[in-house]
């Protein structure tokens, strides 16, 4: 179990070096449906058998955590190939495997996985299918280890965002833009983001992961609208609130009809001084605080305390003489 944002994701992997014994790969390949048997089967190389073969034991372990045997799971796949499971709609899966790892990734929203064993970076590659802003992130570092984990990490997390939408190829890796940014204390936690057109209105969460010569990246789906808001002042609303202006798409007690934070203007001036892409959108803002465990943006506070970069709950009491 693992914490992306303010979710929880189920992250299994596997070496699939263990299946290098026979009788042990026979084993099990009887022990998974004909469907995944056939995946398997479509491969030409053992290395190739080896890596389908453990992806479907993943899976097979992810689904029997939710009470449910692979052998008889009905799996569909999406206009892009996106496979899911039309009788359980709450419960989203993802596999993904490379050189000899196999990963496998479970959410109760849209999620997508990648895995991708690090070698030497290809900058020519890079320069095709990353973004300007993308290009110049992973040219920052020296070539070497440094920059061969950039590339990998910036290719992992692109694929896993565009697995979690379902795009498949119809999307290209350029269309869309990661933005890795230093985090506001001190620049110890990043923070990663990705620009996109797709559904401006949704939130994507990452989590990144590195053990043995892999990097991993899992890309969640957030639905901002359904988060409860705990600083809400009215206990009937039903949560779904633009926080700067107090106002919801549907109050229990009013039953009105108003704006859903996407539809917020975002247009109010941003007294916050820290470097970030969010400045004078409100909601986004608030919504990526609260996502990442961060405290109170620093627009709720005044100029001299917001520029102590104490984001706690605290400081803002003293700030507004409540302590």
């Amino acid at each position: 179990m693992l914490a992306v944002g303010g979710s929880t994701v189920e992250l299994y992997w596997m070496d699939t070096g263990v299946l290098e014994d026979a009788a042990h790969f026979a084993c099990a390949y009887r022990s998974l449906s004909r469907g995944r048997q056939r995946k398997v089967d479509a491969f030409l190389f053992m290395k190739d058998k080896k890596l389908s073969l453990g992806a479907g034991l993943l899976l097979r372990q992810g689904l029997a955590a939710h009470g449910i045997d692979e052998q008889e799971a009905v799996i569909a796949y999406g206009e892009n190939g996106k496979p899911y499971l039309p009788y359980y709609p709450d419960i989203h899966f993802n596999l993904s495997h490379s050189g000899g790892m196999a990963v496998a990734v479970f959410a109760d929203t849209a999620v997508g996985c990648d895995v991708e064993r690090i070698e030497a970076a290809d900058l020519p590659l890079a320069r095709q299918f990353f973004s300007e802003g993308e290009y110049r992130y992973l040219a920052g570092f020296p070539a070497g280890q440094q920059r061969d984990a950039a590339f990998y990490r910036l290719w992992t997390l692109k694929e896993s965002f565009v697995k979690t939408i379902g795009a498949g190829l119809a999307l290209p890796l350029d269309a869309f833009e990661i933005v890795i940014m230093a985090g506001e204390s001190g620049g110890k936690h990043e923070q990663i983001e990705v620009r996109q057109n797709v559904d401006p209105a949704a939130r994507y969460l990452f989590g990144e992961y590195c053990f043995g010569g892999y990097s991993v990246s899992v890309c969640l789906y957030c639905n901002r609208y359904q988060k409860k808001c705990e600083w809400c002042l009215n206990e009937q609303m039903d949560q779904k609130v633009c926080y700067h202006e107090r106002v919801t798409r549907t109050c229990i007690t009013t039953e009105k009809e108003l704006i859903l934070m996407a539809a917020c203007s975002n247009n109010r001036p941003c007294p916050c001084t820290f470097d970030c892409p969010r400045h004078g959108r409100c909601c986004e803002c608030v919504a990526h605080h609260r996502d990442n465990n961060e405290g109170v943006p620093g627009c709720f506070f005044s100029a001299e305390a917001e520029a102590t970069y104490d984001r706690s709950i605290e400081a803002l009491c003293r700030d507004r003489g409540i302590l």
